[in-house]
């Protein structure tokens, strides 16, 4: 299901709900910074988004995505996700 959320030009193009805060990260190609990551919250019914951090490259993004999700993951009690071995291909058989 493709996510159609849009704040200030950007459009969400990746996100990760854990209990009543999710962390997105948007995409506006013609931003200064083209890519953010931000946090929504249930009591705004994850419309709204607040604390951004603002990127120059898709590859710098997607990291501060995944550090912000693990570090919310660890404010819940949560398990670290496993990581996968470096080079290890879901389709290599």
């Amino acid at each position: 299901m493709a996510d159609d959320r849009v704040c200030e030009g950007y459009h969400v193009i990746k996100s990760k709900r854990i209990k009543d805060v999710e962390i997105v990260l948007a995409h506006n190609p013609k931003a200064p910074s083209p890519y953010v990551t931000w946090k929504s919250y249930a009591h705004r019914q994850f419309k709204e988004f607040a604390y951004g951090n603002y990127f120059g490259d898709r590859e710098s993004a997607e990291k501060d995505f995944r550090r912000r999700v693990e570090e919310l993951r660890q404010d819940y009690g949560l398990p670290p996700k496993p990581r996968k071995p470096p080079g290890h291909d879901d389709m290599a058989r």
